[in-house]
């Protein structure tokens, strides 16, 4: 791919990546295309093969199916990632994000940077892998790399460590869009917003909510606010 193409994609991977499988899974185009009237322009597909993390969700059938003009940011909570990033991009992802914790993390970075098409390589860190720990995987110059607020195999949320290794992270890969994933509310956003991600993953708070659009806007808000 050119380096012309990927900093377009990088350029557009800002804002609220909204988590798709958080509304109604038997109507998800349906949520998708809600979504883009609202001025939505990512959406998220955590992918969980119910080995990696307990639950089981997801495949490249609803990646391909659901092209709605959003970017297709597929998060992929498995156990070999490396196994599926081919079929992923062919399902149309346009950033795919794995696991330092998963095995064969490095192939599976090396496998999407080498697509033939522009796909933003993405490195997920959960609370309990050091940055020491992630420096191999750091080395290789993820497009982008998500900070997870909590381990989704059983730790509680901690927004403030999250940040605080945002903001580390800012000054280790200041060419890398910074995500920042769990626990993101309308209550913790604000917090969240201060330290500067490019990018947040939310679903279920904005699914939740009485009013989802609303929710969804002030999040983006919230966002603007603090990045300027």
């Amino acid at each position: 791919m050119t380096s012309t193409a990927l900093s377009a994609l990088k350029s557009r991977a800002r804002g609220v990546s909204f988590g798709l499988f958080a509304a109604d899974l038997g109507d998800l185009r349906a949520a998708a295309q809600g979504a883009v009237g609202w001025g939505c322009g990512i959406a998220h597909f955590d992918i969980m093969d119910g080995v990696f993390v307990p639950q089981m969700v997801g495949g490249p059938g609803f990646v391909k199916a659901l092209d709605c003009g959003m970017l297709r940011d597929v998060h992929l909570m498995v156990e070999n990632p490396a196994r599926h990033v081919e079929t992923y991009i062919k399902a149309g992802a346009d950033m795919i994000t794995v696991h330092a914790e998963s095995n064969g993390a490095a192939q599976a970075i090396s496998a999407i940077q080498a697509s033939a098409r522009p796909v933003m390589a993405g490195l997920a860190l959960m609370p309990g892998t050091t940055l020491e720990q992630a420096a191999p995987l750091l080395a290789l110059n993820p497009d982008m790399i998500l900070v997870l607020s909590l381990d989704p195999r059983g730790t509680p949320v901690d927004i403030s460590a999250a940040c605080a290794r945002l903001r580390k992270l800012r000054a280790l890969a200041p060419d890398a869009v910074l995500g920042f994933d769990g626990g993101v509310t309308l209550n913790s956003i604000d917090e969240i917003a201060a330290c500067q991600p490019d990018m947040v993953v939310s679903g279920s708070a904005v699914m939740g909510a009485d009013h989802p659009e609303h929710a969804f806007t002030a999040m983006v808000k919230a966002l603007e606010t603090a990045n300027t």
